[in-house]
């Protein structure tokens, strides 16, 4: 095995771990400082314990200086109790293995951690520290070789290879972790950006539907004479309308960011029967033939009952609501089952939807309606995904809608029988 194939599998070794600690940060949002420091320490333990126990040999005593770059990443990012541990654990294995006296190694990295400690408090430049480090591990190695170790005796070639690969590898490692830093910082921020931009949309989307009834509700309030009779008959339903509206958007704004799901064993039939009860008046009165696929045996799912009945009475509602006065209805509620997969469908013969319409249908604030929301599908969307779900919609101009909830069905205690 060439020098350069050598030198480089003992770089793996030391990066590995550390490339992988930030990855693994920089994919899980919900660690904080601590814990990420934490997987720091852990990383460059492991690049210590890889290195010494799996670093292939570069000359006769390699690699007496490169289980020290881990040391030198814990002095750059100034884990104090890692410096202590691997400072530790280095002077233990220089003393053992190659008999260099225990106080001269203890002297000399005591030097480098006070040096450290005093360099901070200065608060200087990091990186002069680094390299006054790494030369002094230099000249520690030659001052062990001359005079304290007569086990380390080197030939001047193999002493040249070694502090200069040490030098090489520290300086390409700092460098590689640095950079790997700076591409994770930015691909947080840039996700930190897509959140704050969504944000700032939903705020301004919010703000723009709430404005337009209290604009409505100011321009009336301006002509409004309390003393005028015909005027409280006229404005005030439509002030309480805006109002109401107003009062809505809130509501599902804010059932958005509470969302809460408390699954148990529920019987889908139960659920479509009770939903077309509350129905039943309405589906008369405007003359729409229903038919909801209710049937006497009960299937069971693992499902949230007052969540998935706040789904499908908004589905519903909204089927409804496209079908014409003049038109004469029909709603169709059906189920499809296999061993693995639920499928309740809902279908209308309503005004349906454009191309663009079908592919904003999700999105936050989107609406047809000339007094909607646009939170309600959004809103849906969410609790279908907190069961594990989907919600597809297929339509047409002038032909009609239909939406498809597929739940992932697991088999329950009373099906097993």
């Amino acid at each position: 095995m060439d020098l350069f194939e050598t030198i480089m599998i003992n770089v793996i070794f030391i990066i590995f771990p550390l490339v992988f600690c930030l990855l693994y940060q920089s994919y899980n949002q919900t660690l904080n400082k601590e814990k990420s420091d934490l997987f720091l320490d852990f990383a460059l333990i492991s690049s210590f314990y890889l290195i010494l126990r799996f670093g292939l040999k570069m000359s006769i005593q390699s690699p007496i200086l490169l289980f020290n770059i881990p040391l030198v990443l814990a002095y750059l990012k100034n884990r104090k109790v890692n410096i202590i541990l691997l400072s530790i654990c280095i002077i233990f294995y220089y003393s053992y293995y190659f008999k260099i006296p225990l106080s001269f190694l203890v002297i000399e990295y005591m030097i480098y951690y006070v040096i450290y400690q005093l360099w901070n408090k200065k608060k200087w430049h990091i990186s002069i520290f680094i390299n006054l480090l790494l030369i002094g591990k230099c000249i520690g190695i030659a001052i062990a070789v001359l005079c304290l170790s007569t086990s380390m005796s080197l030939h001047i070639l193999d002493y040249l290879i070694i502090n200069f690969s040490f030098v090489i590898i520290t300086k390409f490692t700092i460098y590689l972790f640095e950079r790997v830093e700076d591409v994770l910082s930015l691909h947080l921020k840039l996700k930190e950006f897509e959140k704050e931009k969504t944000l700032r949309e939903s705020l301004f989307k919010i703000t723009h539907e709430i404005k337009n009834p209290i604009a409505v509700c100011k321009g009336y309030l301006d002509m409004f004479d309390v003393n005028n009779i015909e005027h409280s008959r006229k404005y005030i339903p439509i002030l309480k309308d805006e109002i109401a509206r107003v009062l809505i958007l809130l509501e599902d704004f804010l059932s958005i960011n509470k969302i809460k799901i408390e699954k148990e064993i529920m019987d889908v039939n139960l659920l479509l029967e009770s939903i077309y009860q509350n129905f039943v008046p309405i589906l008369e009165d405007r003359n729409i033939e229903a038919t909801f696929d209710v049937r006497e045996d009960e299937l069971f799912m693992i499902g949230d009952y007052n969540r998935l009945s706040q789904v499908l009475i908004n589905i519903i509602k909204n089927s409804i609501e496209a079908i014409p006065n003049q038109k004469k209805g029909y709603l169709k509620v059906s189920l499809e089952e296999s061993h693995n997969n639920l499928k309740i469908i809902i279908e209308d013969n309503g005004k349906g939807m454009t191309k663009d319409e079908l592919s904003k249908v999700k999105e936050p604030f989107f609406t047809t309606k000339e007094k909607g929301t646009g939170l309600g599908i959004y809103l849906c969307n969410e609790i279908i995904k907190e069961h594990g779900g989907t919600i597809e919609y297929l339509s047409e101009v002038e032909k009609g809608t239909t939406v498809i909830l597929s739940f992932p069905r697991k088999q329950t205690e009373f099906e097993s029988f």
